[in-house]
């Protein structure tokens, strides 16, 4: 102390402030360089990660291949193991990872691929001719995802509508309905490498990060929500998970020609094709060392019927036909691959227990069948059944399905109103989960039919939510100084039963209702083309958030209708129109779990309606009355509103990664207190020896 105080008077005030300044900002900043190197070190949970080389980046990073190789080798671009929306033909998030750890470089050594990537030069100069005839539109291939188009045709028949809501697809079937045209493609094509992914690759985090949560869901019982994340999935990463991606390039042109002056000439559709191919060689300028003639008549006769024509460079560098040359563009196809075709296998495929080995095998199998739903139902509801064939009056814009009812005309049927009954389980203070549920027919005011209509069960759903949440305090401790409170989470069941009704043999013609389309809050009414229902036919609410159009006397803007049916329920109106005595007894015994067929009546195409706990519904419409002029957009996915958030103090679910097991109630909740325990030890901890040190520092510099 009393050194301290002889070295003060030694000097002046100002000498002292500009001491004391001086060494409080040494001691600030040796705090805040502390306080980084405290932040900066990991915790146990974290991986150190070792810098290999003077550049800062993490393992795997493809630089750092090129940083020990030491040289500028390029990476390759046309990559296997991204998601693949197989209906818009669109690359869709990543689902696969992608690490560089193993330096590998493809056989010739010109690019880089990821450890989990192989790839199969082509090495012969296979360059691949021909031209073809596309007389309709549900014929026409993909000229870079074929592959995988026709593979997810091979295992499910709904898969058929793959790719038909590309840009291209669209393209094509605009103008052919639009020109009464067919399509005449001609193109050469360069493939030069195959990219393949190896099997069981690892899982990008944020695609892992989805199925987990799906499973959860699954584990909770909370369908619904497990239901809407996985529609979730497959908007943001497709159907399918691309295997197999052929790199390379090539050139296309297609012709449309009238089919009035194709069915009036003289010439075959041979000698069409090599029309085409010579007038694609020409606008290529591509020598005709192809083998490859056409008469001028013949030419010419192409060209007057010729209504539209597009031409196009599919990778390699910029083409112009005016002033490139063929043998120079072939030459800058290495460094400018795209991919020429693709395969792939449905996202499901990825869910199995070597992918996944944190889930229980019951587990496993319960969330493939979630997401393989979720599949199936984007292609169902955009499957459109009708009449294809272009000069059909029963023609429809919008089928994408050949369904056979070209050539035939629907008999209206009656309708007789819908109606909803709904019964609550559990308990409720304010709120009622039936709210909404319940719904009387108009027809009669009531829950039933009116005369000569019969009541159909079309499902039985069960909806469950937290009606409330009630908190009750009271005074407690010492001399009831404080406050405690109990919450209780008070659940509700709603089962709820969707009827319809359907005309018996004595319903009088007219005596019900006609039909007007629907429309849900995601979902326009094909009829008008919005949330809407055609002028003189109302709204009534069916199932939980789909409105049917209803009238009673609006005959003009009504569609056929026939009825619907589910995944448990059959159509009696399929028995009703069936042509003879054998006919209708034939239609009650085909099926065994209904006492009606689960189909729609003769010449009446199936739409889907919805999809309520993995139960599709179906309802019975002449296609043709059903749609405009214009090409139906795809639908999209959600195709549910959000479900309420489901949660109960009795229901948690964690896993434990040092255990590799899931915990689920009082097991879970435990975990997560001893978690937050640790947690706020390392904090304290830390606190403690940045305070401690900082005095140290303190009383070294003062």
């Amino acid at each position: 102390m009393c050194d301290f105080c002889t070295f003060s008077m030694q000097i002046d005030m100002q000498s002292k402030k500009k001491y004391i300044h001086r060494n409080l900002y040494k001691v600030l900043l040796l705090t805040i360089l502390m306080l980084k190197s405290i932040v900066a070190v990991p915790t146990s949970r974290q991986q150190v990660k070792e810098d290999e080389t003077d550049l800062d980046l993490p393992i795997g990073d493809a630089r750092k291949c090129q940083t020990v190789k030491n040289v500028d080798i390029e990476r390759f671009g046309v990559l296997p193991g991204l998601g693949w929306d197989n209906l818009r033909n669109l690359e869709a998030g990543l689902v696969v990872s992608y690490k560089y750890t193993e330096c590998k470089e493809t056989d010739d050594g010109v690019y880089l691929i990821p450890d989990n990537v192989f790839t199969i030069p082509i090495k012969n100069s296979k360059v691949e001719s021909f031209a073809q005839i596309i007389d309709n539109w549900n014929s026409a291939s993909s000229l870079t995802a074929n592959s995988i188009n026709i593979g997810a045709g091979v295992s499910l028949s709904k898969y058929g509508i793959s790719g038909m809501f590309s840009r291209d697809h669209e393209e094509l079937r605009s103008k052919q309905i639009e020109d009464k045209s067919s399509t005449f493609r001609a193109q050469l094509r360069y493939p030069r490498y195959e990219a393949k992914l190896q099997p069981d690759a690892e899982l990008s985090p944020q695609f892992k990060n989805r199925l987990l949560s799906i499973a959860v869901k699954i584990e909770l019982n909370q369908t619904s929500q497990a239901e809407y994340e996985a529609q979730l999935l497959v908007r943001d990463f497709g159907t399918h998970v691309l295997t197999s991606v052929t790199a390379g390039a090539a050139l296309v042109k297609e012709d449309y020609l009238s089919n009035d002056m194709i069915s009036n000439s003289k010439a075959t559709k041979k000698s069409y094709l090599a029309s085409a191919s010579v007038s694609f060689l020409s606008i290529f300028k591509i020598s005709s060392s192809f083998g490859i003639t056409s008469q001028a008549d013949r030419r010419d006769a192409y060209s007057s019927a010729t209504t539209y024509s597009v031409t196009r460079a599919i990778g390699g560098p910029m083409y112009d036909p005016e002033s490139s040359n063929l043998s120079a563009w072939v030459k800058g196809i290495e460094k400018n691959l795209v991919p020429l075709d693709r395969a792939g296998e449905p996202l499901s495929s990825l869910v199995k227990q070597q992918l996944l080995p944190e889930l229980p095998l019951s587990t496993i199998d319960a969330l493939e069948k979630v997401v393989q739903g979720s599949i199936e139902l984007y292609y169902e509801m955009n499957t459109y059944r009708g009449c294809t064939k272009l000069d059909d009056p029963n023609f429809s814009v919008s089928a994408n399905v050949e369904d056979g009812s070209c050539g035939t005309k629907p008999t209206p049927l009656r309708f007789g109103g819908v109606y909803q009954t709904c019964t609550v389980y559990g308990s409720t203070y304010y709120r009622n989960p039936c709210d909404g549920l319940r719904q009387v027919n108009p027809k009669t005011g009531t829950y039933s039919c009116p005369p000569f209509y019969t009541a159909v069960l079309i499902q039985t759903f069960y909806q469950r939510v937290v009606t409330e949440t009630e908190t009750n305090c009271r005074g407690c401790g010492f001399l009831w100084l404080s406050t405690c409170c109990d919450t209780k989470h008070i659940v509700a069941t709603a089962t709820y039963s969707a009827y319809w009704c359907a005309a018996t043999t004595s319903a009088q013609p007219y005596s019900g209702y006609f039909f007007g389309g629907f429309y849900t809050p995601t979902q326009d009414n094909p009829l008008t083309g919005s949330t809407t229902c055609p002028p003189s036919f109302y709204p009534r609410r069916f199932l939980t958030d789909i409105s049917l159009c209803l009238s009673e006397h609006s005959t003009q803007r009504a569609i056929p209708f026939g009825g619907f049916f589910s995944c448990k329920s059959g159509n009696p109106l399929a028995v009703l129109e069936a042509k003879t005595g054998l006919d209708r007894f034939m239609s009650r015994s085909n099926d065994s779990s209904t006492s009606y067929p689960m189909r729609c009546p003769e010449n009446f195409n199936q739409h889907l309606a919805t999809s309520d706990s993995d139960c599709s519904i179906y309802y019975c419409a002449s296609t043709r009355t059903l749609t405009n002029l214009t090409i139906t957009p795809i639908k999209r996915p959600p195709f549910k509103s959000k479900p309420d958030n489901v949660y109960t103090h009795d229901e948690k679910y964690m896993f434990n990664p040092e255990t590799l097991m899931w915990m689920k109630n009082e097991e879970a909740s435990d975990y997560e207190k001893q978690e937050s325990k640790e947690a706020n030890a390392s904090k304290e901890t830390s606190a403690v020896t940045l305070t401690f040190t900082c005095l140290l520092v303190t009383a070294s510099l003062i």
